[in-house]
């Protein structure tokens, strides 16, 4: 699917078929654009306001025609029990609740879902959980996170990124490994990324960029 992205001062066409696409949270102007265009589903995090009395009751009132094959999918993903279904949501954990939101919004089978910081609030092994869903879902849907950097520039595979003049849109590798164009516009940079940068500008220390921390701890032993 090709979309239209607008920072209001440049616009460009972007593919952004079976990807998982980050755009920082900063950019509120693009977030913006896309939603007035594209109408798409927004899971928040922290959007804890319910209506229902149990599971199932929510799913039903934030959806009229839920799509119960595929939420079964997504439980099965997040390693939940079909019982879950009829859990009272008082009883909830912080954790189920953002479980729960996650279904009430992916039963509408929209295109587009926009997830807005998907790991706040969460350890280790449940954000392992929804990274698992969200690559199983741009198989099905058009992915856009919205979030932390580094988790930006971990977890996928196109990247958008603008100030107030700029907007580029690339491989995500390609665009967060580019430090000298991100310290110009004053855009956020990954950890790693600019750990790799500093090495490589101030030191002279010839490391390769890379998303894990443990290939640049290799690296760095190798090199210094």
């Amino acid at each position: 699917m090709e979309i239209t992205l607008d920072n209001n001062k440049k616009t460009i066409n972007a593919d952004i078929s079976k990807s998982i696409v980050s755009l920082q949270e900063k950019n509120k102007i693009i977030l913006n654009n896309l939603i007035n265009k594209y109408s798409p589903i927004i899971v928040d995090n922290f959007n804890d306001y319910f209506i229902g009395n149990n599971v199932i009751n929510e799913i039903s009132h934030y959806s009229k025609y839920p799509e119960y094959s595929l939420i079964y999918e997504i439980m099965d993903l997040l390693n939940m029990d079909k019982s879950f279904l009829e859990r009272d949501i008082n009883s909830l954990s912080r954790t189920k609740k953002i479980y729960l939101n996650i279904l009430r919004n992916i039963s509408k089978l929209d295109e587009i879902i926009i997830f807005l910081n998907p790991f706040l609030g969460l350890d280790n092994y449940n954000k392992k959980k929804i990274i698992k869903l969200l690559n199983y879902l741009k198989e099905k849907y058009i992915v856009i996170i919205s979030g932390d950097v580094d988790d930006l520039y971990r977890y996928s595979d196109y990247s958008i990124v603008s100030n107030d003049f700029e907007l580029k849109y690339d491989k995500t590798d390609k665009i967060y490994i580019d430090v000298k164009t991100l310290i110009k516009y004053k855009l956020e940079i990954p950890t790693l990324s600019y750990i790799t940068y500093k090495a490589k500008e101030e030191k002279n220390v010839k490391l390769f960029y890379s998303k894990d921390t443990r290939d640049i701890i290799k690296d760095i032993y190798k090199h210094v």
